[in-house]
């Protein structure tokens, strides 16, 4: 590959990069074609990327951009999944699982995040992080639980009152 080849294919990854601050490594030495296309398709439609590349060539994009010790990760066949809104969330999720799936073809390597770098337990450990939605729905509920024991206990006050209202009105119709 000429020079001025891995000049363009740096500087494309360099640019992607930028758009994001998270990624994921995997090593793929024994994914087959269809494989790949398979898991880069998925990884598409939760907005994400994956580029498979020469090690050289991505480490120098990854050294340019400051996601230093990431390219320690790189060793054999390597590819990073990135982007999208959840950036190393979601590709870690969507990753370990097919690590699961096929543990002798894709390995998880590592990865960063908020400019840190995980290796791979860190990787497992966040794809068990709930995504945004979910947590969401988490803290709702943890908010409207309390709401809803104060609404019940006043609603069981008022029917109590009106209990003692309607034994009061009884006791004053039967002795009058």
């Amino acid at each position: 590959m000429s020079m001025r080849m891995k000049e363009m294919m740096a500087r494309e990854l360099v640019d992607g990069f930028r758009e994001t601050d998270s990624c994921v490594v995997v090593g793929i030495g024994r994914m087959d074609v269809g494989a790949v296309t398979e898991l880069r398709t998925q990884l598409r439609d939760e907005g994400l990327r994956l580029r498979v590349l020469k090690n050289r060539v991505a480490a120098h994009a990854l050294r340019e951009i400051g996601w230093d010790g990431v390219d320690e990760l790189l060793d054999g066949p390597s590819a990073l999944a990135f982007g999208g809104e959840n950036g190393a969330l979601a590709a870690s999720k969507l990753l370990v699982d097919w690590n699961k799936k096929l543990p002798d073809t894709l390995t998880i390597r590592g990865g960063l995040m908020d400019g840190k770098v995980l290796d791979e337990g860190g990787v497992r450990q966040l794809a068990t992080i709930p995504d945004k939605p979910t947590l969401y729905a988490m803290l709702a509920a943890t908010v409207v639980a309390p709401v809803t024991s104060v609404a019940g206990l006043v609603n069981e006050m008022v029917g109590g009152v009106a209990r003692a209202v309607g034994a009061l009105a009884e006791k004053s119709e039967g002795g009058a």
